[in-house]
């Protein structure tokens, strides 16, 4: 705990100095790497790892798993700690990964999608739609993750505001494996596999181990807590820092020969260019169809009202974020917030005991966040310059409280 604040405020510095750039916004890419202080990397979560065993040596492995087992020495009860967007293996990683593991060792796998190569090998089933993911993702939300309440740890649920964690795993066999954790909707995202005299502990929801969700509030216990799941004493210990760049699967060996695949082979390596190649031939397919029908004459519509007022609001909008004046925007967030208190609860507005107690009792709002509400409303107004990180955690606050009220 004594480091935590250290690398919180490193990674504060980071977050803030991504929003520098052109764009305005921090780069919000997974990557996972153990160096990375942007909000999905996964520098808070490294530091953890290594204040949990800090009297270990944190091995880096760039390599292959196969080529890791091969020349590396790793002895009884090691624990290998692998994060990444996707993880993609070959088969004979995968017969490595189980051998490790029969052998008594521990492998911690967290990633969005999992090779199948792996899970049919344990029996395992995920439920993660790549074209959903892609193209249909659902909006920001107040994305939750739990761990079991079987577990008596002093906090079992956590959230932060992204998108949802909707990741699943499942399996038919539960004999030889334990659900370890769950999403909002109670299905299992963590679990592990009791093989041989070791452990696969399969995760998969990687964005709960990003600086960004574990910087939220209490969230770095979320670690904590998954890691006292593991050995107590392990022996050595590995850090992956090869399976989070591999952004696409190689099937040359396993399925077409080795490096004498088709053209079309090639393509299919690439998940996002596979699903690029079948709306192609699908929009080309309804093409054909409803042009082969007879033409007639179009017929002309009427175009109903419309709605100016919407449009004059989403100029002004425009404006206002042309200008990246985040101070006026701040203003006209707590000026609106300030009078929906006064119309809807009758509250005369000043940010004292007495009236943060009124309007939480009035609205059902907690007490603590009312007041962390207006804390933050009396920050932004000393302050000359909001920068975008103030000006997203006031308008989660607000939207929280909107959300939440009676």
């Amino acid at each position: 705990m004594k480091l935590l604040y250290g690398y919180i405020i490193v990674c504060l510095v980071g977050l803030l100095g991504g929003c520098n750039k052109k764009s305005g916004l921090p780069d919000m890419r997974e990557s996972f790497q153990y160096k990375s202080t942007k909000p999905f990397g996964s520098f808070v979560a490294h530091e953890i790892f290594k204040e949990v065993y800090q009297h270990k040596i944190i091995n880096i492995n760039k390599k292959a798993f196969d080529e890791f087992r091969s020349s590396t020495y790793a002895d009884n009860r090691s624990v290998y700690w692998s994060l990444s967007k996707n993880f993609y293996c070959s088969k004979n990683e995968a017969n490595n990964i189980i051998d490790f593991v029969k052998e008594g060792h521990s492998f911690f796998l967290s990633a969005n999608y999992i090779d199948t190569v792996l899970l049919s090998k344990v029996n395992v089933h995920q439920t993660y739609n790549k074209f959903t993911v892609l193209f249909f993702q659902t909006k920001f939300d107040t994305a939750k993750i739990n761990l079991s309440p079987r577990f008596n740890f002093s906090k079992n649920n956590f959230e932060y505001y992204y998108y949802p964690f909707n990741n699943s795993l499942s399996r038919a066999d539960s004999s030889a494996a334990t659900v370890l954790g769950y999403n909002a909707a109670g299905q299992p995202n963590f679990m592990v596999i009791f093989i041989g005299k070791g452990r696969l502990y399969l995760h998969c929801e990687p964005r709960a181990f990003s600086n960004y969700f574990l910087l939220k509030d209490e969230n770095y216990l979320y670690m904590q807590q998954v890691m006292q799941l593991m050995n107590e004493t392990p022996g050595n210990i590995f850090w992956d820092d090869y399976y989070n760049k591999i952004n696409y699967k190689d099937n040359n060996e396993d399925d077409y020969g080795k490096g004498k695949g088709s053209a079309l082979a090639i393509l299919f390596k690439y998940p996002e260019l596979t699903i690029a190649f079948w709306l192609v031939v699908g929009l080309l397919l309804l093409y054909i169809f409803f042009n082969g029908k007879r033409r007639q004459r179009i017929i002309k519509t009427i175009p109903p009202v419309e709605n100016t007022s919407i449009q004059f609001t989403q100029a002004i909008a425009g404006l206002y974020m042309a200008e990246k004046n985040n101070r006026n925007i701040a203003d006209k967030m707590v000026t609106y917030f300030n009078d929906f208190v006064r119309t809807h609860y009758f509250l005369n507005v000043h940010a004292n005991k007495e009236m943060v107690t009124a309007l939480s009792k009035k609205s059902g709002i907690a007490p603590e966040k009312v007041q962390a509400l207006y804390n933050t409303i009396e920050q932004i107004q000393l302050t000359l310059d909001v920068s975008d990180f103030e000006l997203l955690t006031l308008n989660e606050q607000i939207q929280y409280f909107y959300k939440n009220r009676n």
